[in-house]
């Protein structure tokens, strides 16, 4: 599946769903700190904050966990996994990255839930983000060549149309 095909079954759902966003589009982007170089060339929303996206797998097992947060905050995977009660947690292989949210390494994004058929990844969403009802969440729409924005309540209505519930917590 091309990138633009991956794009647009996120932004054809974001349609059907009557949920406002803005798409920007950039160069490909792997890192948060790529990613912050291109934001200086585009006109982006003042209130926007392009979220970092952590999808882990739980150790012996087929489950997985995206952690959506601010991207210059650091994950405490330990606590995390204390937190959610879940075996130890670790960075999931580009395959199975590909196998679970169809994406590749740099498009991670809450947005990628909609390929989660098998309902195995748990989306966590930083406190942070979700009690700041002025701000805009930057996601890729299932590739790391454009950022879309949209508010928090409008990514909780996609996910549970994706059959996913956000689990809200401090990160």
């Amino acid at each position: 599946m091309t990138n633009t095909e991956k794009r647009n079954i996120v932004t054809e759902k974001l349609d059907f769903l009557g949920i406002n966003y803005k798409l920007y589009e950039h160069k490909a982007v792997y890192t948060m700190e790529e990613a912050a170089k291109e934001e200086e060339k585009l006109d982006l929303p003042q209130n926007g904050v392009v979220v970092k996206n952590l999808f882990l797998k739980e150790h012996n097992s087929d489950k997985f966990v995206l952690v959506v947060t601010t991207g210059e905050k650091n994950v405490d995977i330990k606590s995390l996994r204390r937190w959610l009660g879940t075996k130890p947690l670790s960075f999931a292989t580009e395959e199975q990255l590909e196998e679970t949210l169809g994406v590749s390494r740099g498009a991670v994004s809450p947005l990628s839930v909609i390929n989660d058929k098998e309902g195995i990844v748990s989306l966590i969403i930083d406190d942070e983000l979700k009690d700041r009802e002025d701000i805009l969440l930057g996601v890729h729409p299932n590739e790391n060549t454009a950022t879309l924005f949209i508010t928090y309540k409008e990514l909780e209505k996609y996910a549970e149309s994706c059959n996913h519930m956000l689990i809200n917590m401090q990160v």
